[in-house]
C-alpha cells in the first residue's frame, strides 16, 4: 500500500491532478462552513482505500494458499512455500489488474460514448483530469498489487515455514 500511495502521489503531482475530476469532489466547494480542503489529498486518499481491497484480497489469498500447502505436507521448506507463493501470485495479479482496469473502463463507457459522437482527439483525452485521474488510480493501484505479490509470498513463506510438523 505504501508503495502505491507514494506512486499515486508522485504521479499524480507530476500530471498535475487537481482532485476535481468529479462532481463529489466539486461539490465540496459549495460547504458554507469555509474549510479549505485539500482536493489533492483527498483524492490521493481516495486512490490508497481504492487499492487497499484489492491488495488485502491479493494478500489474504496468497497468505491462505501458503498456508494450505503448509498443512497439506508439512515438511515443505521456507523456498518452496515462497516459491509457490510467487506463483499463486502471479495467478491472481492477472485476474486483479485486468479486473481493476476493466472496472474503470467499465464505468466510464458513457464518457468515452460522448468523446466518440463529438470526434474528440486521443491527446485532448488523455489530459483531461478526470482520465488522468483514473490512469494514475489503475496504475498505482496494479503496481501496488505487484509489489503485494513477492512482500506477502516472503513473509507468509518465512512464517509458515518456522511451523514445525506436528
Amino acid at each position: 500500500m505504501l508503495v502505491a500511495g507514494i506512486l499515486a502521489y508522485i504521479t499524480g503531482s507530476a500530471a498535475q491532478l487537481t482532485g476535481f475530476s468529479d462532481e463529489e469532489m466539486q461539490s465540496l466547494l459549495f460547504i458554507p462552513q469555509q474549510i479549505n480542503y485539500d482536493y489533492q489529498g483527498i483524492l490521493f486518499s481516495g486512490m490508497i482505500i481504492g487499492a487497499l481491497g484489492a491488495v488485502m484480497d491479493v494478500g489474504m489469498s496468497i497468505a491462505s494458499a501458503i498456508e494450505e500447502i503448509k498443512l497439506a505436507n508439512p515438511s515443505v521448506g521456507t523456498w518452496s512455500l515462497i516459491r509457490a507463493g510467487m506463483n499463486v501470485g502471479r495467478d491472481i495479479m492477472g485476474t486483479m489488474a485486468d479486473t481493476l482496469i476493466l472496472a474503470y473502463t467499465g464505468g466510464a463507457i458513457p464518457l468515452m460514448l460522448v468523446f466518440m459522437a463529438y470526434n474528440t482527439s486521443l491527446i485532448k483525452i488523455i489530459n483531461l483530469d478526470l482520465i488522468a485521474t483514473e490512469v494514475v488510480r489503475a496504475l498505482s493501484g496494479s503496481i501496488g498489487l505487484i509489489i503485494a505479490v513477492p512482500i506477502t509470498s516472503t513473509a507468509a513463506g518465512i512464517l509458515y515455514g518456522r511451523l514445525r510438523s506436528p
